[in-house]
């Protein structure tokens, strides 16, 4: 691989850098939508720079959680985002992270590395680079790290420095948007079981009529409640019924499919959006049905309905679900009906 050539005006290529972040990284409110302008930024900038890997850090488990990859001849990495990498075998970064500290280099070469690690950098091509928190309120909230694939000569003062403005910089965007995600989920989140409340499964369900209908995809909905839930309040407690609710929510995520969507829509009333599904959704409704009286003991009635060709109205699919829902509490509970 060929070393790039360095643009002839560099001061003025930083300070555009800088320009563009400093007007683009507000109007960004996604965590991984700042950290991959952050990424591109940052590689297209570095004429030594091949890739940037930005990670969020846990410190309840101790790990780093990739946010976003950037390789200049390929762009951002979806694959990476998402993967978790104990600071066990990274040490070196843990301290970095935990101390705030400005930056640390690192070589391939480095006598420190344990077997994992090298394997791992073997395994990307990576031989030297610089790591640096991102530091918000005198704590670290993430780690860049810059990454070199050729090269083992040092990094030089200026491109340190330059990252580090840049890191500094894009702190702030990354705290923000992790408190705006934090917001909108408990906006959008019911506080009890941690599913989609009301609200945010309208949304979504609009969301994926409009879509459903753009592809001429199938679609189909399921609403449940438990049989007689106000006997186990009664008989047991609020307390008892809460926990009830969040076991129901439980099996339902267990259920689900990686594109599905549950929510809870009100008291034990839930509903299970299955996108790209039509004739399946009965299956998966006998499936849940059975499923709800294994894991809790307490049995459910579910109705199902299918979108119609060029639906539109999520109000109008969700009550047809659940008029086949009180079909099914009608003809004995503990089983599901279809929507005609």
């Amino acid at each position: 691989m060929t070393r790039r050539f360095k643009p002839p005006d560099r001061d003025r290529q930083d300070l555009e850098v800088l320009h563009r972040l400093a007007v683009e990284l507000p109007r960004v409110l996604s965590v991984t939508g700042v950290t991959d302008l952050l990424a591109e930024h940052l590689v297209l900038a570095i004429d030594r720079v091949d890739e940037c890997t930005i990670s969020s850090w846990h410190t309840d488990v101790d790990a780093l959680d990739i946010l976003s990859v950037y390789e200049r001849d390929t762009g951002i990495v979806e694959h990476h985002r998402g993967e978790r990498f104990p600071l066990n075998d990274w040490s070196q970064n843990r301290t970095l992270l935990a101390e705030s500290r400005t930056y640390c280099e690192y070589d391939r070469d480095d006598a420190d590395w344990n077997d994992t690690v090298r394997a791992q950098l073997d395994e990307w091509g990576w031989q030297t680079w610089i790591a640096l928190p991102l530091v918000v309120e005198n704590r670290s909230v993430g780690l860049v790290e810059l990454c070199d694939y050729v090269g083992h000569e040092r990094w030089s003062p200026r491109d340190i420095a330059f990252a580090q403005t840049i890191a500094n910089q894009a702190a702030m965007a990354v705290r923000n948007a992790q408190l705006y995600e934090h917001l909108r989920r408990q906006v959008l989140h019911d506080p009890l079981t941690g599913l989609l409340n009301h609200r945010a499964v309208f949304e979504r369900l609009e969301a994926e009529l409009a879509e459903a209908t753009v592809a001429c995809a199938p679609l189909s909905v399921i609403v449940l409640d438990l049989d007689d839930f106000k006997a186990v309040n009664d008989r047991e407690g609020h307390l008892a019924g809460d926990r009830l609710l969040r076991r129901v929510a439980e099996t339902l995520r267990e259920v689900s499919r990686d594109n599905d969507a549950a929510g809870r829509i009100g008291g034990d009333e839930f509903v299970l959006l299955l996108p790209g599904m039509g004739d399946g959704a009965e299956a998966v409704a006998e499936r849940l049905v059975a499923r709800i009286t294994a894991d809790t003991g307490t049995s459910a009635s579910a109705g199902v309905a299918r979108m119609r060709p060029g639906e539109l109205d999520a109000t109008s699919l969700i009550d047809r679900a659940d008029r086949a829902l009180r079909e099914a509490k009608q003809d004995g509970k503990d089983t599901y009906r279809l929507s005609a």
